[in-house]
């Protein structure tokens, strides 16, 4: 018969296994955590301790070594997570007894060559479970026999072995002989030092330097890890320029084991002191006028020039504000052709071909090199020259021409003209005749007078008018390949504008701004009016400047109809007395030569009172007996064909 199996209750296995897990806990909580002491490669036998940032040969190592974790107190597990810096690989195992090790159970290391980072973090149960008690990292780097440094500075050529100081600066250069290394994840930086010592004035990201005092110097070529997280680092900030020297760098990479190069022999270059002095020129003229097609200008030295032996000393013209050279000479005088900036340098220069200071002026074409460019191949090659840039200007310009054209002058013959049928012929002559030169041409010119305004342009000075008001005939004198009149619109270009034009351009051209002045009076009365209060006022039509009159009212007034208003204003001779009247009113009226008047009297109402003819005006006094009017307002009105005078008077009785 078989034996039975008793049956178990799951549950109650689980719970005593929890119970149990429980109580070991419970034991282990009342423990203190411990602490990691650092790591250390190691075999069991041997032991190298591994520092943060350090580089180890691993041919320098124990033999069939693995890294170790020292601790102190109580634990029961770590973890261990290594990365490969260098290809991104990452390895994580646990340890649950001592010793805690990577790899796992003292095995041997199994990762190589490289960059790696290390994390234990070191815990109070199995498993790496429950409390962390602590953590660390190093970064380390195992090579073999230094061969992953492959950082070369290669070495540099000086551009020019010996710079001469170019007034109180050069620029000292050298170019790569293309043998540098620079490794992945690593920096090249050029360094400038003064001196045997090697002392650092500047780096930079070019083998180009600017100095401003003689001595020797010299360029190196710099291959650095200037990562911060890498145990290669290399802390330039220790640097102070002017201080710190390259052997102090030289020996902070010895020192700390690190991988960088430094070119330590590097380019000389010896900076030397310029001693040549273009000095300074006086023009003999600062303004010169081409005579003909030419003009000579010259200056004079200061005397103030330094030669170094050796030396040459060259003068060089040249125009414009880019300074183009035109010529060279061994005196500072030229021959010019056309107007316009010059200015005469002197450039002090070496031109001996097997000196280290020569000046190739081979490179000069005229009308096309500047001096700014010779002044560049000075600087950027580091010679021994000296161009005095600023040199002695000298304005060249035209001979000014003499414009003989005249417009004359004019006046008006008959400058009072009354519209008959609605036109006017208004006309003018010379008092001063005109001049006009071969090639140019004369135009008469109508204009308003006030404005000045063109209305019209003829050959002859004649003008057909329809509108009353002042005008003006002006002469032009012009050249019409200079001038170009095609640009007046009647009606709106004033004769202003073509005197701007002509003085704008210095267009040899003569206009009579003035020109004859014309008065052309709309009504008949109007011109018998004023021609007869004109003729009293003493003026002449005789030949010669008859309008005087005319400009001053031009002048006095804004326009043709304030001045005719005024006109009749001060001039009509119109009396009305008395003024209430009771029984007679007196009215004197100066009548023109065969005028007519007539009279009518109205009330206030529009209603016609009396009418008549006032013949009595002839002989100076015309009367009108107001006894039938009642008392009140009254218009009389006086009318001719030239005029209409209207008053007001008051009946009394």
């Amino acid at each position: 018969m078989k034996e039975s199996l008793s049956i178990q209750n799951p549950k109650s296995v689980s719970l005593f296994l929890f119970i149990i897990f429980f109580f070991s806990v419970s034991a282990f909580a009342s423990t203190d955590c411990g602490l990691i002491a650092g790591f250390e490669f190691s075999n069991g036998n041997e032991s190298v301790t591994l520092e943060d940032q350090q580089t180890y040969d691993i041919n320098n190592l124990p033999e069939n070594f693995y890294v170790n974790l020292n601790v102190d107190g109580y634990s029961q597990s770590a973890r261990f997570t290594v990365e490969n810096l260098e290809t991104g690989s990452r390895h994580t195992i646990t340890e649950n007894l001592l010793p805690y090790t990577f790899p796992a159970g003292n095995g041997s290391w199994h990762l190589g060559l490289g960059t790696f980072k290390i994390t234990a973090k070191l815990y109070k149960f199995d498993l790496g479970w429950g409390f962390k008690c602590d953590s660390k990292s190093v970064t380390f780097t195992i090579n073999e026999g230094g061969q992953p440094c492959t950082a070369d500075a290669g070495t540099l050529t000086a551009d020019a072995g010996t710079v001469t100081l170019t007034g109180d600066s050069a620029t000292i250069s050298a170019t790569p002989d293309g043998n540098v290394v620079v490794p992945e994840g690593y920096s090249k930086l050029f360094v400038l030092t003064s001196g045997d010592d090697l002392v650092i004035e500047a780096v930079g990201a070019e083998p180009s330097f600017p100095v401003t005092a003689a001595g020797k110097y010299t360029i190196h070529t710099l291959v650095y890890d200037g990562r911060e997280d890498s145990p290669n680092f290399l802390n330039l900030g220790v640097v102070t320029l002017g201080e710190t020297t390259g052997g102090a760098v030289l020996g902070l990479v010895i020192d700390n084991g690190l991988c960088a190069a430094l070119d330590v022999a590097g380019a000389p270059v010896m900076v030397e002191t310029c001693t040549a002095d273009a000095g300074t020129l006086t023009a003999d003229a600062g303004t010169v006028t081409l005579t003909g097609d030419s003009a000579t200008i010259s200056a004079t030295p200061d005397g103030n020039v330094v030669v170094p032996e050796g030396y040459s000393k060259l003068f060089v013209l040249t125009s414009g504000d880019d300074l183009v050279i035109e010529a060279v000479g061994a005196e500072p005088s030229f021959p010019v052709t056309a107007a316009g900036k010059y200015t005469i340098h002197t450039l002090v220069y070496d031109g001996r071909e097997d000196s280290p200071n020569f000046l190739n002026l081979g490179v000069v074409t005229l009308g096309e090199t500047t001096g700014g460019a010779v002044l560049g191949l000075v600087i950027d090659n580091g010679l021994c020259a000296a161009l005095d840039v600023a040199g002695a200007p000298v304005m060249v310009e035209v001979e000014e021409e003499v414009c003989e054209a005249s417009s004359g002058k004019m006046y008006s013959p008959k400058p009072i003209q009354c519209l008959n049928g609605g036109e006017a012929t208004i006309s003018a002559q010379f008092n001063q005749q005109p001049y006009i030169p071969e090639g140019y041409q004369q135009l008469y010119v109508l204009t308003e007078a006030y404005s000045l305004t063109i209305l019209q342009v003829s050959e002859t000075p004649e003008f057909e008018v329809d509108h009353r008001g002042f005008y003006r005939i002006h002469s032009l004198v012009y050249n019409p390949g200079t001038l170009d009149l095609s640009i007046v619109q009647f009606g709106v270009t004033t004769g202003f504008d073509v005197l701007g034009l002509i003085e704008a351009n210095n267009i040899c051209a003569s206009l009579d701004v003035r020109g004859a002045i014309s008065l052309v009076i709309g009504s008949r009365w109007f011109c018998y009016f004023f021609n007869k209060y004109r003729a009293r006022n003493g003026n002449n039509n005789g030949k010669g400047l008859n309008d005087d009159d005319l400009a001053g009212y031009i002048n006095a007034f804004d326009n043709y109809d304030e001045f005719e208003a005024s006109f009749v204003e001060q001039n009509d001779e119109v009396r009305f007395y008395p003024n209430p009247v009771v029984n007679n009113l007196n009215v004197e009226i100066r009548l023109f030569e065969n005028e007519d008047m007539n009279y009518n009297i109205m009330d206030v109402r529009g209603r016609m009172i009396m009418s008549g003819s006032a013949e009595a005006l002839k002989f100076g006094k015309f009367t009108l007996n107001t006894n039938q009017f009642a008392k009140g307002m009254y218009i009389v009105n006086f009318v001719s064909e030239f005029r209409t005078i209207t008053k007001k008077i008051i009946i009394e009785k």
